[in-house]
């Protein structure tokens, strides 16, 4: 008997087009498509809830990898919803890029958070 898998094709597409939208950084489409401000904002919002955490969550004393992905998993969740309320109230396109390069700003944040 086979087993089938019917969400592992979408996890597998998600997970290859989140390592693959890294390339559209240095493309003008960074700028033309306002993915800058998704990355930008996205570096600010997490640098100040990681001062927060760290200070109120006692954040510090769990490994770095944890900081890496409470940045990126929280900058990805808050881009995510900008997507649908924005989606939602004012009819704008989904672009999944948007939020790749949100938690892309994420990771950077907790970087140079942790330096």
């Amino acid at each position: 008997m086979k087993i089938e898998c019917t969400i592992c094709s979408g996890i597998k597409n998600a997970v290859i087009r989140y390592i693959t939208d890294t390339k559209k950084i240095f493309t003008p489409e960074f700028k033309s498509n306002a993915y800058n401000l998704h990355f930008f904002c996205s570096i600010v919002l997490t640098y100040l809830s990681m001062v927060l955490l760290t200070k109120f969550a006692h954040l510090d004393g769990t490994g770095i990898f944890f900081h890496l992905f409470v940045g990126g998993f929280g900058a990805y969740c808050a881009n995510f919803l900008k997507e649908w309320i924005w989606g939602k109230l004012f009819g704008s396109p989904w672009d999944n890029t948007d939020i790749n390069m949100g938690s892309y700003g994420g990771i950077v944040a907790v970087i140079l958070f942790l330096i």
